[in-house]
This record gives C-alpha cells, sequence and structure tokens, in this order.
C-alpha cells in the first residue's frame, strides 16, 4: 500500500514510518514535487484520486470533514482517509507524537486495506482508537 502524509503532519513522521515499516511506501506531502505549499486541498485529493495505485491519506487537518468542498472532493476521490484528532496536534513530537504513532501504525494499515474507500479518526489519547467514520 502507499500512503501519503498532507501538510498538516510532520515529514520527519512520514520519513520515519517510511523507513520503520519497509512493506509499504509512505511519502510526505513536502516530498511530492507536484505540490506547493499552498496547493488547495480539493486539488491535491484530485490528484491522488488519479494516481495508480491509489494512496491512503493520512491526514493532520479536520476541517477537510467539515468543509463541503473538501469533503466532497474525497468522498469523490475514493480514497481511504485518516484523521489524526486534535490531540495529536499539542503533542511534542520527540516526547510523545512519534513513538504513539509507531505505536498505532499497525492498526493503521490493517484498518487501511480494501478495496472500500473508508473515513477514520484516530485518537490520540491513551487507547490509541481508530474509529470508522460514517460521514
Amino acid at each position: 500500500m502507499r500512503f501519503f502524509f498532507d501538510r498538516n503532519m510532520s515529514a520527519l513522521l512520514a520519513r520515519m514510518v517510511d523507513v520503520f515499516d519497509r512493506q509499504h511506501s509512505v511519502l510526505s506531502y513536502y516530498d511530492d514535487g507536484r505540490f506547493t505549499p499552498t496547493t488547495p486541498d480539493v486539488e491535491w485529493i484530485k490528484v491522488l484520486a488519479a494516481d495508480d495505485p491509489t494512496w491512503v491519506v493520512v491526514s493532520g487537518d479536520g476541517r477537510i470533514l467539515k468543509n463541503k468542498t473538501e469533503l466532497s472532493a474525497l468522498k469523490e476521490a475514493k480514497l481511504t482517509f485518516f484523521c489524526l484528532s486534535n490531540q495529536w496536534m499539542h503533542m511534542n513530537f520527540q516526547k510523545e507524537q512519534a513513538w504513539k504513532f509507531i505505536k498505532v501504525w499497525p492498526d493503521v494499515v490493517e484498518n487501511a486495506k480494501g478495496t472500500t474507500p473508508r473515513i477514520y479518526e484516530i485518537s490520540g489519547g491513551a487507547g490509541l482508537k481508530i474509529e470508522r467514520k460514517h460521514i
């Protein structure tokens, strides 16, 4: 599988996961030359949808799920989408975020399997739960 970490995710985290999990490909938004720091979400979502094989998106931007235009683009793109809860954005990268994400990564991969696109939220609390969203 191929995983794409959007611009609200640390490029360092994406690179770390790519080294950690050699069975899958992980690419950061910042390492993809097709996009600039200001490429609109709708645009990069459409570009990813056209790629073959398809991408699984890991995002730190929960607003995508609340913005009607962006959510519509995501649904049309038929991409599986994981969104980190707000808890993740308040974690210190070195002290907490990095190890917690590595801990939950096997569950992300397991939930990403399948052909039907799905939307998930990854909780950053003590349980590190992955919850499927029906939007």
